[in-house]
């Protein structure tokens, strides 16, 4: 068949200017009434019954309703209509099958059925539904490691890595005219491929965050993995320096580059820069590194303590000690996370 024999459109339903009662009547589910025709029951028996026989002709109000009754569906789906969840009509049917598709309550949004004889509502959260986009069944975000089971109809999947985000260093202790200084924690690296089989039943690995300590580096971000296809280290831990009467100025590792990504590998996002200028509070504890998904912890005066990192994979922040001034803790770097989006 060719695409330029497509058939004209109805531009206004069968009979739809018929006179109501007289010339066209409304098809019920069903009906007792001598003749008429139901959805459930078609035309009765009686209209089949020769009329010498005491049957009873077809009625053509009957005809008139039917066919407006399927044209009007026919032109709404030409025009593009779209056709929201039906709490009535899921109930008559049972509930909506595996793959079907229906507007959300949201403009321009739509769901679809994961599961056969669905009766819950997507637009209040219920269960076996998930946002159906153009060519993507379904999307599964992990904050925590775990195995994955592919949506059914899943054919290939488009996975995002990012390792954890390191913690930021504490600057230690200091007595009078001393300075020390705790370096930022980098954030995680990032890696994203395609993969088009062999991904049903693989360990998810989600990079735990670096911990930022008092007096001490921060820890390592984790590493987080999509079973062998795609790996990306967390950042390195943020580094110490002092006490000491120098002038320190600390910052800008990076963690490792992911590998295994088909579309990329990527490090994480440098840590920011921490200084410390003299031992009167000139200076401040630096930024946490950016990852993929944004900013780490934010920048804090001398003499204070860490921030920690929001976004995902992103390093916590350094700290930086004026004199006599006690052990200070780095910023807490953020869990890695993994994105699986599965396409038809």
């Amino acid at each position: 068949m060719l695409a330029s024999q497509i058939p004209a459109k109805f531009q206004v339903p069968f009979a739809a200017d018929a006179t109501p009662g007289t010339t066209i009547r409304t098809i019920p589910l069903t009906t007792s009434a001598p003749g008429a025709a139901s959805f459930e029951l078609g035309f009765p028996p009686l209209t089949f019954t020769p009329i010498p026989s005491g049957g009873q002709a077809p009625d053509g109000r009957d005809f008139n309703g039917i066919l407006n009754a399927s044209t009007s569906w026919d032109q709404w789906f030409q025009v593009g209509g779209p056709v929201a969840w039906d709490s009535a009509f899921s109930t008559a049917i049972g509930g909506y099958p595996q793959g079907a598709v229906v507007a959300a309550a949201t403009l321009g949004n739509y769901w679809i059925s994961t599961a056969d004889n669905n009766t819950s509502d997507p637009d209040t959260g219920g269960a076996n539904w998930a946002v159906f986009l153009p060519g993507i069944l379904n999307i599964q975000v992990f904050t925590s490691s775990g195995p994955y089971t592919p949506t059914s109809g899943t054919n290939k999947i488009i996975v995002e890595v990012v390792g954890g985000g390191a913690g930021g260093g504490g600057a230690p202790a200091t007595t009078s005219g001393q300075i020390s200084v705790g370096a930022p924690g980098p954030a995680g690296a990032y890696g994203k491929s395609l993969i088009t089989s062999g991904f049903a039943g693989t360990t998810v690995t989600v990079g735990a965050q670096g911990v930022g300590r008092a007096g001490a580096a921060g820890t390592a971000g984790g590493t987080s993995s999509f079973g062998a296809f795609v790996s990306a280290p967390g950042g390195p831990g943020g580094v110490i320096f002092g006490p000491s009467t120098n002038l320190f100025i600390s910052g800008g590792a990076v963690s490792a580059i992911a590998t295994g990504g088909n579309i990329i590998n990527a490090t994480g996002g440098p840590s920011g820069v921490t200084f410390t200028l003299n031992d009167t509070g000139d200076g401040f504890g630096g930024p946490g590194g950016s990852s993929f998904f944004g900013g780490g912890g934010t920048a804090v005066p001398a003499s204070f303590n860490g921030s920690a990192a929001q976004t995902p994979g992103s390093g916590g922040s350094g700290t930086s000690n004026a004199g006599a001034g006690s052990a200070l803790t780095g910023g807490n770097g953020a869990p890695g996370i993994v994105i699986i989006y599965e396409l038809r």
